[in-house]
């Protein structure tokens, strides 16, 4: 067995952390993730240093802030020059794979970065398209190499282009009546280009088993991101009448930031129906379960490659969605933890207590210090990450943290904004908007914003100071504008 354990890095794109099974979902089923939870670690407290997608993806490949990486937004170029998974682990030896979903740097793609990857899907990528899947309005532009790759993988495993057989448009926003919200296409689960991900991830296991060096695999699916497009069984799984109405779908967000209410009229869906949302979030669910079978036929495939026994795995996502939680779709300028909260699961070979939660404060892009440690190296010490890597493997041992500090700049509509989350509460900065103050403890939804109310005043001060150390301790350039406002804020 060779020294150093191999690391599968799974990451989804827009998964909320309270659907899984192991989290408590108790209709979602997701078996095999469920499994690897209790084989592992399951972190309860697990944030992103900065979402949506590209900020994320690219904090996570460098292990820094967005105003260090230059992805600030979906769209931003990522910094050359800073050390990430692509410069460091070959120096440890390892070998590179890739699959699916990039979104990291609009300059290079994964294969320019090194890694051996059988097709680049550059920026988002996103690979469904009238010429591959026939009736699907959204997409990527009809002769593109991002659809073509997925049109190459259909005819490798001789499938048809799977037909679009019925889908759901918003009504109520005419810029968005061309985009599926959710869709059921024909064929099985081998048509769908998330299996193309499993299959590719697969064929990396293969070849690098051949191998003596240990392998990093990065492996990416698209989803459960809208719009939510599966085959049976997964489109019908989930019987939208058998889906409680969010906790917080009540939220009127009269005492919210008023971009939330844009951003809520954004997507065209209705509001106060919550039987509309209900629709949509079932084939969310679908493609949940849909996405676990295929993480299932990964792990399997590392079993019968005789893998597992020294392989790091490790389960997360880039952010989550609020999938009608304050009547509110996807990500945006709002720090609800259905957004920023995230499923971290990792097992680790050497894992000291196989099933343990733990319940420190941890960041994704804590992974990638963690990542350079279990390579031997050792990663720089910067203020953004730490190493949890004896969290990894069910050790004991605090992080010294007793808040997570959180960047959102931009996502439908720019709207600069800053979060600070303890045990207890939570507190936002909107840079041009009214501030967010949350009793976490007695108000778990977050639906009372009890900022600039004179008997939590001592409170806010709190969270302001703790705001302003955060910003000190990483140089945040907003900290300029927050010192500004905030004894007027």
């Amino acid at each position: 067995m060779q020294e150093k354990p191999n690391i599968l890095l799974i990451l989804t794109d827009q998964q909320r952390w309270d659907l899984l099974g192991c989290y408590g979902a108790s209709q979602c089923r997701t078996p095999h993730i469920d499994n690897l939870a209790s084989r592992g670690v399951r972190f309860n407290n697990a944030f992103p240093l900065i979402i949506p997608c590209a900020p994320g993806r690219a904090a996570l490949f460098t292990g820094r802030y967005g105003h260090i990486t230059g992805v600030e937004t979906n769209g931003g170029q990522l910094d050359q020059s800073l050390p990430n998974f692509a410069t460091e682990l070959p120096r440890a030896g390892y070998n590179l794979g890739y699959a699916g979903k990039w979104h990291v740097d609009h300059q290079k793609n994964p294969s320019d970065w090194g890694f051996r990857c059988k097709r680049d899907f550059p920026k988002y990528g996103y690979p469904a398209s009238n010429i591959n899947m026939p009736g699907i309005k959204s997409g990527a532009q009809k002769d593109s190499q991002i659809a073509r790759n997925y049109l190459d993988y259909l005819n490798e495993k001789n499938l048809e282009p799977p037909e679009l057989l019925k889908a759901f448009y918003a009504q109520g926003n005419p810029g968005q009546r061309n985009r599926e919200l959710h869709g059921l296409h024909a064929g099985t689960i081998e048509h769908n280009f998330e299996a193309m991900v499993a299959s590719e991830t697969v064929e990396l296991m293969q070849a690098y088993a051949q191998e003596e060096d240990p392998f990093f695999i990065w492996t990416n699916f698209w989803g459960p991101h809208s719009p939510c497009i599966v085959p049976e069984p997964y489109y019908s799984m989930y019987d939208p009448k058998s889906i409680p109405e969010d906790p917080s779908f009540c939220d009127t967000l009269e005492n919210r930031p008023y971009v939330q209410t844009l951003v809520s009229r954004y997507w065209g869906i209705d509001p106060n129906n919550w039987d509309e949302w209900a629709e949509i979030t079932a084939r969310y669910w679908g493609y949940m379960t849909m996405i676990d079978d295929l993480v299932g036929r990964m792990l399997s495939e590392l079993e019968t490659l005789g893998l597992a026994e020294n392989t790091l795995v490790v389960f997360s996502t880039d952010h989550g969605d609020n999938m009608g939680a304050h009547k509110l779709f996807e990500k945006g300028p709002f720090f609800d933890e259905e957004s920023f909260r995230l499923p971290l699961i990792a097992a680790h070979p050497e894992c000291r207590q196989p099933g343990r939660e733990n319940d420190e404060f941890v960041y994704l892009q804590d992974l990638f210090p963690s990542f350079l440690e279990v390579a031997g190296l050792q990663p720089d010490i910067v203020p953004d990450t730490q190493s949890i890597l004896s969290l990894l493997k069910g050790e004991d041992e605090p992080t010294g943290r007793d808040s997570v500090y959180c960047q959102f700049n931009g996502q439908i509509q720019e709207h600069k904004s800053r979060m600070v989350r303890t045990r207890t509460h939570k507190f936002v900065f909107n840079q041009s908007d009214i501030g967010e103050l949350y009793d976490l403890e007695n108000d778990p939804h977050e639906l009372h914003n009890l900022y600039g109310i004179e008997t939590h005043k001592a409170l806010q001060e709190s969270l302001m100071q703790y705001m302003q150390d955060h910003m000190e301790r990483v140089k945040d350039p907003m900290l300029g504008e927050f010192r500004r406002v905030r004894y007027i804020y």
